[in-house]
């Protein structure tokens, strides 16, 4: 708390920034809440990763819960380094559905556009929306509005899709009564058919998306499970933190010894993302040796020295590659250009990965080809079982932070861009 209201004392009031300064589509009237805006919480000079999200307070359509599914968050965001965007869109009966909708595509197309003047990064622009929020976020997520390059408006010259989206407490389902009943609202007959149901193509084209929810909340945890398993299904890349208690609305929860962890989760999610650096990211691959033995099973961890925003990198050797101990990371999954210490950790002595051994492998294939097994193929196989030694080999998990233990520097290596990027440590007990 004292370190917010220090932040609070030092960064300027923020102002709202309407989105259309000559009247909003289909207004009503000239009320605020008849002017769609955004306000920009932008982080203390220097604290900035680039990143930026918009904000979509919840309400059920017909209010907005600005404080703890708003400002709370805004503040927590840019306290992080997150450039957040409050968004104020219409609410029914002052504005449809449709101009709610209409409201978010253009919050996402106004900051894009003005990405440089608010120090926030043209591509890593996202959303995390509560409830009705979380159902216009996503719905602009899967069905943006494309960049006009020949617009006479700059900011219909960006896109309206955002980089990736947080959805807390809700999705569309035709099973939610508060979309369904509102859906005929400023809809054409065909999108209020089609706005509770994304296509498989919209679903194909997804951003990365984070979900939170909770069982206590049974009706929109399982909209959004319906959504997640469809992501998962078209190889979309999602991640879903569902917990056992909580009711509707808790915003981001904080002070909740249990709830209160998602937020932390969800920039843990950014920053393995690569959504917190600006660098592009880079493949990796090496070998680790153990007192002179290849590690047989265990990780590599890589931590970024000085950036903040730089992904932490975990390699895990599972003893499935062709040379043991060997491990390797994709650049989708690699570190960013720049210095690391490294910790090897060992969780066995002896290991030999299911996709290693020579006796499963051939009577597990002859399997999957439709074929029986013999009697004699079946005794081999148990007979291969009860010659392994499948007890625990260690007491607890091994750390090497040094080469050796006499050593005073930690390992480090340094990671460079358009370079093979080749670690091969040994590290020792004694």
């Amino acid at each position: 708390m004292i370190t917010l209201l220090v932040l609070l004392a030092v960064l300027p009031a923020p102002r709202a920034v309407e989105l259309w300064p000559q009247g909003a589509p289909n207004a009503k009237g000239t009320s605020v809440e008849d002017r769609p805006a955004v306000t920009p919480y932008l982080p203390a000079p220097g604290t900035g990763t680039g990143a930026a999200m918009l904000v979509l307070p919840g309400g059920g359509f017909t209010r907005r819960c600005e404080d703890h599914e708003g400002v709370l968050v805004a503040e927590w965001l840019r306290a992080h380094g997150i450039a957040a965007f409050l968004v104020r869109y219409r609410v029914v009966p002052i504005g449809t559905l449709k101009d709610a909708l209409g409201d978010v595509h253009r919050a996402v197309r106004t900051v894009r556009a003005r990405a440089a003047e608010w120090g926030v990064a043209p591509d890593r622009i996202g959303a995390v929306g509560f409830s009705a929020g979380s159902f216009l976020a996503h719905q602009v997520a899967l069905r943006p509005q494309a960049a006009n390059p020949s617009a006479a408006d700059p900011v219909d010259r960006v896109s309206s899709r955002p980089d990736f989206i947080a959805l807390a407490y809700g999705a569309s389902s035709s099973a939610n009564p508060g979309v369904r009943g509102l859906a005929a609202e400023g809809l054409t007959a065909e999108e209020a058919a089609t706005i509770l149901t994304p296509t498989a193509e919209e679903i194909a084209a997804a951003p990365p998306v984070f979900f939170y929810g909770t069982s206590e909340d049974a009706g929109l945890t399982g909209n959004m499970t319906d959504l997640y398993l469809r992501l998962l299904k078209a190889g979309r890349s999602a991640e879903a933190h569902f917990f056992a208690y909580g009711e509707h609305g808790t915003g981001f929860a904080l002070g909740d010894p249990l709830l209160g962890s998602w937020p932390e989760l969800l920039r843990s999610w950014l920053r393995t993302n690569g959504f917190l650096a600006g660098a592009a990211r880079v493949a990796v691959r090496g070998r680790v040796t153990v007192d002179g033995e290849p590690l047989p099973r265990g990780t590599v961890v890589l931590t970024p020295k000085g950036d903040a925003g730089a992904p932490a990198v975990v390699a895990y050797v599972f003893g499935t590659s062709e040379k043991a101990g060997e491990f390797a990371l994709r650049a989708e999954r690699g570190p960013t250009p720049g210095r690391y210490t490294v910790e090897v950790r060992q969780d066995a002595t002896r290991w030999i990965s299911n996709s290693r051994d020579p006796v499963q492998l051939k009577l597990q294939q002859k399997l999957r080809d439709g074929g029986t097994l013999s009697a004699d193929e079946v005794a081999e196989w148990i007979a291969s079982a009860r010659a392994k030694d499948f007890s625990a080999s260690l007491d607890g998990q091994r750390v090497f932070a040094r080469r050796r233990p006499a050593d005073k520097a930690p390992i480090e290596v340094e990671i460079r861009p358009g370079a093979e990027n080749r670690i091969d440590l040994e590290v020792r007990s004694r």
